[in-house]
């Protein structure tokens, strides 16, 4: 029940007409924000982890050395809860109700140390001490561009760098350009399309740092002819 207090020096009848302005602005407060809530469309949360596909499977010989994946820098653009969609004329607009599961640094990082993880059969030791004596390989990645459009394609521009933390080889700096089609549903406007693609061409990256890291950091080989490597120094 909503009570009006009864304030000293109130005059008479003050209190009722208090009473009575009280109850219908309270009742017509909750039922607008129960309207706004009605009308808000669901959120819905994204990974850029990919699933593992059937049949794909880590070698059979695990390698002798780990791997450490440093937090992966993104452009401040790109650096926001939502999805990004670009439009024709470079417009980036942010899609308020489809949104990544968490920080998109955290995202590309984890999805990163998942693939070279698999394709190498190393364990990522960030954060942990590796065995004494284990080799251990450092991969930096720094974005400077994530987005796509409903029409395609995926984007990501990076420069990345695998190197040895005990100099047991040389390291190897790169840039690549990956580009993978967005395949939407015809009517459709759901955004799982985008993120399928978005989920491949970080794959597609971290496998080409992969080949970085199994030649010792002599060469890289692009994963797919989706993967462009604008420069690669050493």
């Amino acid at each position: 029940m909503i009570k009006a207090e009864i304030i000293p020096g109130m005059p008479p009848g003050a209190f009722a007409r208090r009473a009575r302005n009280l109850a219908p602005a309270s009742a017509l407060a909750v039922l607008a924000a129960l309207a706004g809530c009605a009308g808000s469309p669901p959120v819905r949360y994204y990974t850029l982890t990919a699933p593992v596909q059937a049949g794909k499977s880590a070698p059979a010989a695990p390698a002798n050395y780990a791997i450490e994946v440093a937090p992966v820098s993104v452009p401040a653009q790109a650096d926001l809860p939502q999805l990004m969609l670009r439009s024709g004329s470079g417009e980036l607009t942010a899609q308020y109700s489809d949104r990544w599961s968490g920080p998109l640094p955290s995202e590309l990082r984890n999805a990163l140390s998942m693939v070279l993880t698999r394709q190498l059969g190393v364990p990522d030791v960030r954060g942990l001490a590796p065995s004494p004596g284990l080799p251990v390989w450092r991969v930096q990645v720094d974005v400077q561009r994530f987005d796509a459009s409903t029409a395609g394609p995926a984007v990501i521009d990076a420069t990345w760098r695998v190197r040895p933390l005990q100099g047991m080889g040389a390291g190897l700096l790169c840039r690549s350009r990956i580009e993978t089609p967005v395949t939407m549903p015809a009517g459709s406007t759901d955004l799982e399309a985008v993120v399928v693609a978005e989920q491949k061409a970080v794959a597609l990256l971290g496998q080409t740092i992969a080949s970085a890291v199994q030649s010792q950091g002599r060469q890289a080989a692009a994963a797919s002819a989706m993967v462009r490597m604008l420069q690669c120094t050493r």
